[in-house]
């Protein structure tokens, strides 16, 4: 019950902060940090791609602009409204559906890539989450994502700001990440290497960014179905 309500009330903060959400994330340090990402997802042309948890959805457009075929979804009903209009307003074409992280509404295996970014750490239910995405990609396909580290702290995140001589507004931005990091799920190497792989990963490749407090995460599918994969 108590998850339940969590939940909702995630759900309504991003509802209610959605203009300000996309403004954040459109420049500046998260900015950066998304375009990075976007790299490392090594994208190429064709490539058929499902952005879970996409936000207002500045990485489906960058990744859209890459020559990728992007499907992009969220719970979020006005986070996917602004999605649909920055990408019509960009002339790009991204397929959104508005559902839940773990319940997506596609065949298994339609997907090369399937990515999250500051979602399986949020949610309440991420072991969820996970095994959808690792459901869509095809056999050998990759599934990356983009969380805090066990790291992000609002102090460590203060230090890490001057110490890089960020501006008052990156500072903000990211010091209000960090906040709200705090009573989610940030884990460790060891924890975050258990949970991808009890999801079903393999060939994991982590990386940490941002002075060591966000991961970048990338594994792929079985070739072939295991009957030891975790089912949620």
């Amino acid at each position: 019950m108590r998850s339940l309500f969590r939940d909702a009330i995630k759900w309504l903060l991003f509802e209610l902060a959605a203009g300000t959400y996309t403004d954040r994330l459109a420049a500046g340090a998260e900015a950066d940090l998304g375009r990075d990402f976007a790299a490392y997802l090594r994208p190429a042309p064709g490539m058929c791609v499902l952005d879970v948890g996409c936000g207002p959805g500045h990485l489906a457009r960058e990744l859209a602009r890459r020559g990728c075929r992007v499907t992009a979804t969220d719970r979020a009903i006005r986070l996917i409204g602004i999605a649909r209009k920055l990408t019509r307003e960009e002339g790009l074409e991204i397929s959104f559906a508005r559902v839940p992280g773990e319940r997506q509404p596609f065949p298994s295996g339609s997907f090369d890539l399937v990515l999250a970014t500051a979602v399986l750490y949020w949610v309440e239910r991420p072991e969820a989450v996970l095994a959808e995405m690792v459901r869509l990609a095809r056999p050998g396909g990759v599934v990356a994502t983009l969380d805090p580290h066990s790291s992000m702290t609002v102090n460590a995140m203060r230090e890490y700001c001057v110490r890089h001589r960020l501006s008052a507004r990156d500072t903000r931005s990211l010091i209000s990440w960090a906040s709200a990091s705090e009573p989610c799920a940030r884990r460790t190497e060891q924890q975050l290497r258990g949970f991808l792989t009890g999801g079903g990963l393999e060939a994991l490749e982590l990386e940490r960014r941002v002075g060591g407090m966000v991961w970048f995460t990338r594994g792929r599918t079985p070739l072939r179905n295991s009957p030891s994969l975790r089912r949620y």
